[in-house]
């Protein structure tokens, strides 16, 4: 009985144990229990907000608001929903039961309260009257950029091109609305405030590039005749956090020439080349008969190499940063090193590259009324080419006869004669014997100090000095082909000049200084008030020199010490320094009625003392049209017009061009003897003084849609006056160069458009943008002069700059009889040659008969972009679209032109060249162009259409989710691939159409395609 009591006793407990943990579950599971949560979201104005996302945190559990602005889910209790949606702020809610909810969002005007750095100082963007546009390099992490310049690809206004990829070359040309002189374009660049090469920084260490078009540039009146671009880097924020970044990338040529690679081909073509010329072959029929026979024995002696496939490879491209930053009440820093290392796509070791940045940026509020802080932003980057650095025209030189290697590695050449290649170019030679190395250390470094004085006015300083030395070195040994059949050696260099050194040392100290007092003030609650005036000085100290030796018993030595024969030093001192005092007066109204006015005076020391200031004004005002009572829209959520007007300056003209020099280097000759000497070879003007542009610009700005879109819309003209160009003189007058004096006109006329999209799908995010920009350049006043351009180009009243001035093709002669018919062209015209047009109808075709054609090859008509971005829980796609129209190109000599002094020819005149038997040829009859010049002569048959559209880049990335990276202390970790430069849609297919522009010849470092990958880490 005992043991059955205890039996039961046990059961009970058994069965209370089991009846609580059934309690206990039943109530976790009440707890975990989702709820049904519905609800409305609406704005401040109580309208609905149609495709709010909502989702509950930590999950993937999520809706989106309908027409109504209802939603309807389950989230378990205590749950957070978090309501996003584009143009207002973020909100959070708890669940707490299944009462129906009531959400407000309020729009997020932090957009138009962000400010923008615009001269010496920021503005809201609210009370912007100027044209400015900004790149936020947050958004091309990743992206490998080598150079900051060039990432303005595709800014609206602004045209970058970089025609060359060459590492520690590979910077963008930038263009800001045109080219409004001869004597120089480019814009003014200041970093935090300093003048500066944005090329110099890391472009890790940039925060944003502002690029300023209009009169809002003419507060650096002196120099932003060309637009000015304002570089600001990276400060330290919030809590502490290091930041490591890295990339590794392959990179490929995006085009090559269609070179001929076939021995046999390019023998008999060059053959029927000379015999359309009415010469004997250069290759004999036995010769091409033996080569034949020969490659399928001996590659040596008769190769068919294709030397593009010979001397490229995969160039490596690879990228470290890490930084450190943070902020509190009273003080920020960030400081930052980089790595950069290059392996360009040519063999040898004369394209490597390697970077080294460092980045400070540190303040300390000292009390409550002084603020001060430093920076230091530096390079330490050395690159490498070959010694003799036309490798691009020897590669595009370079035969399918021609030998590489001999079978004791020395280098070969042709045991074919071949007329124009008396001494032949191997490129392996050339690329692995004999080096350039060039390097630089560039460091700007800025102390600044901003202190808080009675009647809210603020003084700031800052010293900045930028010191550039850069060392050039550079050593050939004496080199020598041979014969792979005879064995017979050739020199490519002289005996007597190689082996040889050289060294050029470049050493450049800058000194910036500027002080400015600002003050601002709201009186009667919304009249706004603010002023700012300073002045600044900047002092440009160059020291270079240059010197060669020779004598050398080989290539082990090539310090100066082990050559014998000194050759030549030589060397310059400069100094140029810029005076000016600024200031600038904005005054709103409630934020509805906008007004700017600034001015600057400057003087330089590069015109002489009474013409060596001038003053630069401007005025700015906007209307922010929505924030009047009487108007009333539910779409339009801001609309504001902006006009501006305003002058600036240009003073790139060469240093002392105002004075009369005198150059040594002219020798006498007395009863006899040679005497040393000097001479003045160019006359001077000194009244010379600044070129002045004036720009207009109307602008409109507006957001529609509950700020889903935004549109701007500019306007402008800008008219350069006083042009600083050289001025040509009779060659009578003691054959002296002309003087540098103000003469010309020109304008710039144009237009531009942007547009931007953001919305969101439920958890899709997904954002829009586009560009459009049209500029009309032409020349207004010459003073009658006509300046005619070695490229077949042409400058005068009335055309653009460097327009097409050549022969007007029409079409090639198909029967003799067309040809004795025609105007007289030459001795040598016959059937298949290019037919030029009679302009002047005297029937002759010569230089008289030259036609306009109104392009250029250095500056588009027309340059857009575009782009799209997705992100959906985390995975990201972004693409960006750049490209140009309305530019012409005309490229001449080797491989533009076949069989150039010996060169070789593209396939297509081995297939697209007239015949009697092919009479609708595209290609005229094949000639040399070195002997038979009549077909290449400049004219429009060779113009092509250099317009193109390219895939800039295009990047997935992931950003893994917070909840895992918090286990391990990671803040963030993102991965990504991309691929620059992916394709390229255009008509001109013989060389990259980007890498053309503004060029004559096809043998530059082409442009690459990138494929990279990697990680960016916070800790």
């Amino acid at each position: 009985m005992k043991l059955l009591r205890r039996f039961h006793t046990l059961n009970r407990y058994r069965f209370l144990m089991c009846l609580l943990g059934i309690i206990c579950i039943t109530a976790l599971s009440l707890q975990a229990q989702n709820l049904p949560v519905t609800g409305k979201v609406t704005a401040v104005s109580g309208l609905p907000l149609i495709g709010v996302n909502i989702q509950v945190a930590g999950t993937s559990n999520g809706t989106a608001t309908g027409a109504d602005g209802s939603f309807k889910l389950n989230a378990p209790a205590g749950a957070t929903l978090k309501f996003s949606f584009i143009g207002y702020l973020p909100k959070e809610i708890k669940v707490s039961n299944t009462n129906p909810l009531t959400i407000t969002m309020e729009e997020d005007v932090q957009k138009l309260n962000d400010v923008v750095v615009v001269g010496y100082g920021t503005q809201k963007k609210a009370t912007l009257t100027g044209a400015i546009t900004t790149v936020e390099m947050i958004d091309k992490v990743g992206q490998p950029l080598t150079n900051a310049s060039n990432a303005l690809q595709g800014v609206p206004g602004v045209f970058a091109n970089m025609s060359n990829s060459q590492p520690g070359v590979d910077r963008s040309t930038i263009r800001i609305r045109g080219v409004g002189t001869l004597s120089g374009n480019d814009p003014l660049v200041l970093v935090d405030g300093i003048e500066y090469s944005m090329d110099e920084l890391n472009p890790n260490d940039i925060e944003s590039i502002t690029v300023l078009k209009d009169a809002a540039a003419a507060i650096y009146g002196s120099r932003a005749a060309n637009g000015v671009i304002l570089v600001t880097t990276k400060k330290g924020r919030g809590d502490a956090k290091v930041n490591y970044s890295y990339y590794y990338g392959i990179q490929k040529p995006t085009y090559l020439p269609d070179i001929i690679d076939d021995p046999i081909q390019y023998m008999k073509l060059k053959n029927q080349a000379n015999i359309n010329e009415g010469k004997a072959p250069d290759y004999a029929d036995a010769d091409i008969a033996e080569y034949e026979a020969g490659m399928k024995t001996d590659p040596i002696t008769y190769p068919a190499n294709n030397w593009y496939d010979i001397a490229l490879k995969n160039g490596i491209i690879k990228k470290h940063d890490i930084s450190v930053a943070g902020s509190a009440e009273k003080y920020q820093y960030r400081l930052s090193l980089g790595y950069l290392d290059r392996d360009g796509i040519l063999f040898g070791p004369g394209n490597h590259e390697k970077k080294y940045s460092i980045g400070l940026n540190a303040s300390m509020n000292v009390s409550k009324r002084l603020k001060v802080g430093v920076t230091l932003d530096g390079y330490y980057r050395n690159y490498t080419q070959p010694f003799y650095t036309d490798t691009w025209s020897y590669l595009s030189r370079a035969l399918p006869i021609l030998t590489d290697t001999l079978a004791d590695g020395r280098y070969g050449n042709s045991w074919l004669r071949t007329p124009g290649r008396n001494n032949w170019e191997n490129p392996r030679m050339l690329a692995y014997n004999g080096l350039y190395t060039k390097v630089v250390q560039r460091f700007l470094s800025t102390i600044f100090a901003e202190y808080k004085l009675p009647f809210d006015i603020t003084y700031n300083i800052k010293f900045g000095v930028d010191k550039y030395d850069g060392l050039l070195t550079g050593f050939t040994p004496r080199m020598q082909t041979f014969n792979p059949k005879t064995d017979a050696a050739i020199n490519w260099n002289a005996p007597a000049t190689a082996p040889r050194s050289s060294k050029e040392d470049f050493n450049n100290m800058n000194i910036h200084f500027y002080n400015t007092l600002n003050w601002q003030h709201q009186f009667a609650g919304n009249h706004n008030v603010s002023a700012m005036f300073g002045s600044s000085y900047d002092n440009f100290d160059a020291d270079n020199w240059a010197t060669s030796m020779y004598g050398y018993l080989d290539r082990t030595l090539d310090a100066f010490d082990a050559g014998t024969v000194w050759n030549a030093t030589n060397g310059n001192v400069t100094r140029d320094v810029l005076e000016s005092y600024f200031g600038r007066v904005n005054y709103d109204y409630d934020g509805k009625y906008l007004l700017e006015l600034t001015f600057r005076s400057d003087g330089s020391s590069r015109f002489n003392p009474q013409k060596r200031w001038s003053t630069f004004p401007s005025a700015s005002a906007g209307w922010r049209i929505d924030k009047e009572s009487f108007f009333k829209s539910k779409f339009i959520n801001l609309l504001k017009l902006r006009v501006s007007a305003g002058q600036m300056g240009n003073q790139a003209v060469a240093l002392y061009s105002n004075k009369s020099t005198v150059e040594l280097g002219e020798d006498y000759s007395f009863g006899g003897t040679l005497n040393s000497g000097a001479a003045n070879k160019s006359y001077a003007d000194p009244d010379i003084h600044w070129e002045t542009t004036t720009t207009y610009n109307a602008g409109m700005d507006i957001n529609l849609w509950d700020n889903r879109i935004g549109l701007t819309l500019d306007a402008y003209k800008k008219r350069t006056t006083d042009i600083l160009r050289e001025v040509n003189i009779p060659a009578q007058i003691g054959n002296l160069a002309g003087p540098k004096q103000n003469v010309g006109t020109v304008d710039n006329t144009g237009v531009e458009f942007t547009m931007q999209y953001k919305d969101n799908v439920g958890a899709l995010d997904y954002s829009l943008y586009g560009s459009v920009s049209y500029n009309k350049n032409e020349v207004v006043d010459l003073n009658g002069e006509i300046i005619y351009g070695s490229d077949g180009t042409i400058t005068k009243a009335g055309s653009m700059i460097d327009a097409f001035y050549v022969l007007q093709a029409d079409g090639i002669f198909q029967t003799q009889d067309e040809v004795n018919h025609h105007a007289k062209q030459s001795v040598n015209t016959k059937p298949g040659y290019i037919k030029f047009r009679d302009i002047n109808g005297d029937n002759i075709i010569n230089g008289d008969d030259r036609v306009l054609v109104n392009a250029s090859p250095q500056m588009p008509k027309y340059t857009y972009g575009f782009g799209f971005s997705l992100g959906f829980k985390g995975v990201s796609l972004t693409t960006a679209f750049q490209g140009i129209a309305g530019v012409k190109v005309l490229p001449t000599a080797n491989l533009a032109y076949p069989f150039n002094n010996g060169a070789n020819a593209t396939k297509e005149w081995a297939t697209d060249a007239w015949t009697p038997e092919n009479p609708g040829a595209r290609l005229p009859i094949v000639t040399t162009s070195t002997g038979s010049v009549d077909n290449y002569q400049r004219s429009t048959f060779w113009i092509r259409d250099n317009s193109y559209l390219r895939m800039k880049n295009i990047q997935l990335g992931y950003a893994l989710p917070e909840r895992w990276l918090s286990k391990v202390k990671i803040s963030k970790l993102s991965i990504f691939v991309n691929a620059q430069n992916l394709f390229t849609i255009s008509k001109y297919k013989d060389f990259d159409p980007e890498a053309i522009l503004d060029r004559t010849t096809l043998y530059s470092y082409p442009m690459l395609k990138t494929y990279n990958g990697g990680l960016n880490v916070t800790f």
